[in-house]
């Protein structure tokens, strides 16, 4: 298990409804209950927070920058990125680290997922399970649920999806989120994902580690956003000279097509 010690949790939060704020509660004090060592930022992404302790304020919305803001602040090996409105149990900490052994150098794990579960159909690797919205999550049947998932046949598979755990220096080295997808962030997670794989790295996914994730109350596939989505989606083929793919991108084992625009000095640094 990576020590509490090594890493800095990062919420990037936009608190525009009650129910975001609401949702930010659930998921802080989650976090708090399963892993009360672990230095916790909540990045205010345009707007202030309720949290008066451990935050980082961005006036400008962005949840790219706000991520980058925070991690900014931060000199801990492994920075470990979640959504506002998600929600952990116990051991997930365990579950998910538990590749590492202290004082060995394993270049094979620098970033690593966990297993989402979603109460609606969602992406090919999200587990689909009702445990409620902000409003009626029930607590203890996803700890029930939690707990079935110990020891499966195979502890990582490859996999991308927030939230995640990185190693600093990846993240330095591939320079965290690009924040031309801000302000509503659409595909800068794709993006995210196609730079640690250019950098020579395959993402895993921890099968025995389980977050909930309330979904879709952010607003990003809101319809007056879908301006936005349109713009980083253009901005996605601009870049890096294609149109990313849904073919294996939540699997994480795709590849990225050698004729491209984007060639940057760290390309296959890690070499894996």
């Amino acid at each position: 298990m990576i020590p509490f010690s090594s890493c800095t949790l990062i919420i990037p939060h936009l608190g525009a409804t009650d129910q975001q704020e609401k949702a930010l509660d659930q998921c802080f004090y989650s976090l708090k209950e399963t892993v009360p060592d672990i230095k916790i930022l909540v990045a205010t992404n345009g707007r202030k927070c309720k949290h008066d302790k451990g935050h980082v304020d961005l006036y400008e919305q962005g949840q790219c920058k706000a991520v980058n803001a925070a991690v900014a602040t931060t000199s801990t090996e492994w920075v470990f990125v979640t959504n506002d409105d998600m929600i952990y149990t116990n051991n997930w900490w365990q579950r998910l680290t538990s590749f590492y052994v202290s004082g060995k150098k394993d270049n094979k794990f620098l970033c690593v997922s966990p297993k989402l579960v979603e109460p609606k159909q969602g992406a090919p690797t999200f587990i689909v399970k009702p445990f409620g919205g902000v409003e009626d999550f029930n607590k203890i049947a996803f700890e029930n649920f939690s707990r079935e998932r110990e020891h499966p046949t195979e502890l990582y598979k490859t996999g991308f999806n927030l939230p995640f755990l990185i190693r600093r220096d990846l993240w330095d080295t591939i320079g965290g989120y690009d924040v031309n997808y801000d302000p509503w962030g659409s595909n800068s997670d794709s993006d995210l994902e196609y730079k640690i794989k250019l950098a020579g790295v395959q993402p895993y996914q921890a099968q025995d580690c389980v977050v909930y994730h309330f979904s879709q109350i952010s607003g990003t596939f809101s319809p007056e956003n879908q301006g936005y989505w349109k713009k980083n989606w253009d901005y996605f083929i601009e870049k890096w000279g294609f149109e990313r793919t849904d073919n294996g991108i939540w699997e994480a084992n795709f590849e990225i097509p050698t004729e491209r625009i984007f060639k940057p000095k760290w390309e296959g640094q890690y070499g894996l």
